[in-house]
């Protein structure tokens, strides 16, 4: 059924307000509220004259149907947000300790390197101290080598001929014989 109507300017800059807020054309905006005005009220009525409640109980059952669900739908986002700022809390952790083992593999790096110069200059160090420990050692041995050969030498050439050496006449801890003494 079509109805056309005629209205003040007044009435018509309110219905165009009221149906732009709910995002309605001008036609269901009109439908609606008569809907809502017209049906309403009578089915109020008539569950009082009438006594019967069975729309309004399963309307009723409907809006308690709902209420629930929201209920629920809240109970699920409230554990959600939970979820995510649980998640988030793991993930700023996990950074966390990515961050710090970063930082223990930098000073590692560090101390690893460290150490491999202070080895590699102690181990040069080490070779030239021994090196200098051999050549002294070996100097020594050089000299006491001479001084044994030197000490030995001349009592073996006693004891075989029973005559001293002119090399053993160079040696200080012997008592030399006066050159004027005849003997031998």
């Amino acid at each position: 059924m079509r109805f056309v109507i005629n209205i003040d300017d007044e009435l018509g800059g309110k219905i165009e307000e009221a149906a732009e807020k709910a995002s309605l054309k001008k036609a269901e905006w009109v439908k609606m509220a008569c809907e809502e005005y017209l049906f309403r009220p009578q089915i109020k009525k008539a569950a009082k004259t009438s006594g019967e409640d069975t729309s309004i109980k399963e309307q009723e059952k409907v809006i308690e149907g709902l209420k629930e669900e929201i209920l629920a739908l809240k109970d699920d986002i409230e554990t959600q947000k939970d979820l995510k700022n649980t998640y988030c809390k793991l993930i700023s952790e996990k950074d966390q300790r990515i961050e710090d083992l970063k930082e223990s593999i930098s000073r590692i790096e560090a101390m690893s390197i460290t150490t491999t110069d202070q080895i590699a200059s102690s181990k040069d160090e080490r070779i030239k101290d021994l090196g200098q420990m051999i050549d002294h050692l070996q100097a020594q041995a050089a000299a006491h080598s001479a001084a044994l050969q030197s000490a030995i030498k001349p009592a073996a050439l006693e004891s075989r001929t029973g005559v001293k050496d002119a090399a053993a006449d160079d040696n200080t801890d012997m008592i030399q014989k006066p050159k004027w003494m005849f003997w031998k």
